[in-house]
């Protein structure tokens, strides 16, 4: 949802691996949501800073974003830091009615799928964001790891939702 440093750091190295530039003006975000609403496409609005949340809020305005998901995207050196006050902070921010999932990089997934689900957002998991199941303990698969959140939210009082479930919280139809 908006242009930003993207880059990993290595503590071990003293210095950044790996730096692009995400370069996404009003103008290009305004093109593919136009493609995506055309296309029959529920645009999914990738956020990885408290600013780029608040860019939904004149595409709303506009008409031009009306039913879309956030994903919170937090942990990635140049974006939002992956801590449970931050996470408060940036989903207070989605606008109301608006269905919004963090995604957590790294280890630090598991402390932010535990915020979102004490704070009622909706929660992803997999071996894209992160490898672990605990420190030092890789995954051996997806699997593994959809176990553990399923775990989490049924310990927070929460059941996760079936597949029809979703659709109706995600607002599309059956393909």
């Amino acid at each position: 949802m908006g242009s930003m440093n993207y880059a990993k750091y290595s503590s071990k190295r003293k210095g950044v691996v790996f730096s692009l530039v995400f370069q996404n003006p009003f103008d290009d975000i305004m093109f593919f949501l136009d493609t995506m609403i055309k296309n029959g496409v529920k645009p999914e609005c990738e956020c990885f800073d408290l600013g780029h949340v608040e860019s939904v809020i004149p595409l709303m305005d506009m008409g031009i974003l009306k039913h879309f998901q956030i994903s919170l995207v937090m942990g990635v050196v140049g974006g939002m830091a992956a801590t449970s006050r931050n996470l408060t902070c940036v989903s207070s921010m989605v606008p109301v009615g608006i269905a919004w999932q963090v995604i957590g990089i790294s280890q630090d997934q598991w402390l932010l799928i535990a915020t979102a689900l004490a704070l009622g957002g909706h929660i992803r998991v997999g071996l894209e964001d992160n490898f672990y199941l605990a420190p030092g303990v890789m995954a051996q698969g997806n699997g593994p790891l959809v176990e553990k959140a399923v775990r989490m939210a049924r310990d927070m009082g929460r059941e996760p939702a079936t597949v029809e479930e979703a659709r109706v919280i995600l607002g599309i139809n059956k393909q």
